[in-house]
């Protein structure tokens, strides 16, 4: 088999009546080319046997089995290092792609040169209906900007593989995905966006992004770890705050 043009990382815990529907829609790409890696992360529930009906009748999916839960952010950063692609895209195991999605950002990619692309997103319910909330992205942010609120959800982005081994994920108890776009975007470059929701978001009540109280506290708590003062914590935070109310279009 040649080399895939993406490898998709999908960390995997207790996720057995949703994880399904990611797949499919990895499987429902206009883009043939990639390969699926699934990190179990320590499951002891179903999930491992929905995981490998899909494993055994696609070989393009490969499980990579965990013995203990370790947390999104290692179980990421495991499937990175074991890709083969030149591109790595994110997929939570309860999000789900539009079909073009990989498609049209490869060709966003090779248009403007960025090595971090990102999409807009349509929120789903618990029962994958839309909710009819959608994350409004900008068509392209810059580190500074990012400080003021994170517009790149990780189930949308196209990320190169080297790129993310030089910024690997880490405090799953923080904001693990922004804190990783962020000491990205701090090499200079720009990230760009398509303004269109080409995923479908869950928002559960017990997601970090559902529950908007913890959220912010990690927020706040992810500007320390950064080592900002307070003075710089409350001006970003502040802008978090106002940037929280807008990113959704009802």
């Amino acid at each position: 088999m040649s080399t895939p043009r993406v490898s998709v990382l999908m960390p995997a815990y207790r996720c057995a009546g949703t994880i399904g529907e990611s797949i499919r829609s990895v499987q429902a790409q206009t883009l043939f080319d990639w390969e699926l890696l699934i990190v179990d992360d320590g499951n002891r529930d179903d999930t491992p046997a929905v995981i490998d009906s899909f494993a055994k009748a696609d070989p393009r999916i490969r499980v990579i089995c965990l013995p203990d839960n370790s947390g999104v952010a290692n179980a990421r950063n495991v499937g990175v290092r074991a890709a083969v692609a030149e591109w790595i895209a994110f997929l939570d195991s309860d999000d789900m792609w539009l079909p073009d999605k990989l498609e049209r950002q490869l060709a966003l990619a090779k248009e403007t040169g960025a090595p971090l692309l990102y999409t807009g997103a349509a929120c789903i319910d618990e029962h994958s209906q839309k909710t009819g909330r959608e994350f409004k992205v900008p068509a392209s942010t810059a580190y500074r900007s990012q400080l003021y609120g994170n517009d790149i959800v990780c189930s949308t982005v196209l990320m190169r593989r080297e790129l993310f081994l030089r910024h690997p994920m880490e405090r799953s108890d923080l904001h693990e995905d922004y804190l990783c776009w962020l000491a990205a975007l701090q090499e200079g470059f720009t990230a760009y966006g398509i303004p269109e929701p080409l995923i479908l978001y869950r928002l559960s009540a017990g997601s970090k992004s559902g529950n908007k109280l913890h959220s912010a506290v990690m927020t706040w708590r992810t500007y320390k770890h950064l080592g900002f003062g307070l003075a710089k914590r409350l001006l970003f935070f502040t802008g978090y705050a106002v940037h929280g109310i807008r990113r959704y279009r009802l």
